[in-house]
């Protein structure tokens, strides 16, 4: 795909509507430039827009860009929640988090650590105040094909992971999807998750993976409400089924 879009391009590399598209161009809320009087879009600069948007959408802002309809607590396992990862660089962090993790279809493990660290390579994955919501690179193939993951690791020092206010990491939230959509729409879902206080505090602080499961549980509901999120992960469903918070 070339890095200069049009609209119809643009609307199929996010899995929207042009006529959403245009709506966000009226606003101004995407960046945009014009070309020979025609709207073009820079897919690095959109990449970038969409890493800045992530934890800014509530529920109304999700639902007006479309979504898939995922639960992240729903597919959040006690299984793929490991709180005592060894400490390390980021190859070594993400190589044991990749190790550890039920998956739910046969993955060339090796080949996803390669393309988190493609991704982390780009711009590190780092938020503020030490957690880290790795992924891979949206312009690469998906790794899973029928099922979406969510998955914790917390190390067992915090390490340094490339975060902008400089300070160290130790909690790695790990999203892999099936495809474009629900990819963007965890990744939004998960973000503004994280930066509640709850749900920051029992993952920095929790001795048990079910207090992180109710944690990012209750947050959910109370930020996007129950509704029909689909949880298609690695095992058994943990959490209140149904929840549903929303982006495109």
């Amino acid at each position: 795909m070339p890095d200069l879009l049009t609209t119809r391009q643009l609307a199929e590399y996010l899995q929207l509507s042009e006529r959403t598209i245009y709506r966000l161009l009226e606003r101004g809320e995407i960046p945009a430039l014009k070309v020979g009087g025609q709207w073009r879009f820079r897919k690095s600069a959109v990449d970038e827009w969409l890493d800045l948007q992530m934890g800014r959408m509530d529920a109304a802002g999700l639902d007006e860009l479309g979504h898939a309809p995922v639960s992240v607590s729903g597919l959040l396992s006690r299984e793929n929640i490991f709180l005592g990862l060894p400490a390390g660089s980021p190859r070594e962090v993400l190589g044991a988090l990749v190790e550890r993790l039920a998956l739910p279809e046969p993955v060339d493990r090796a080949m996803l650590l390669a393309r988190l660290l493609e991704r982390e390579a780009l711009c590190s994955t780092a938020l503020e105040d030490g957690v880290a919501i790795p992924h891979t690179p949206r312009t690469r193939p998906r790794m899973l094909h029928g099922h979406d993951v969510v998955a914790i690791g917390r190390t067992a020092a915090p390490v340094e992971f490339g975060a902008l206010d400089g300070r160290p990491t130790n909690v790695f939230v790990l999203v892999l999807a099936r495809d474009e959509r629900a990819h963007l729409t965890l990744l939004a879902k998960v973000t503004r998750l994280v930066r509640e206080a709850d749900v920051h505090d029992v993952l920095l602080s929790a001795q048990a993976p079910d207090e992180i499961v109710r944690a990012v549980a209750r947050s959910e509901a109370r930020l996007f409400g129950r509704g029909s999120g689909r949880a298609t992960g690695s095992g058994k469903t943990h959490g209140p089924a149904g929840v549903d918070l929303r982006r495109s």
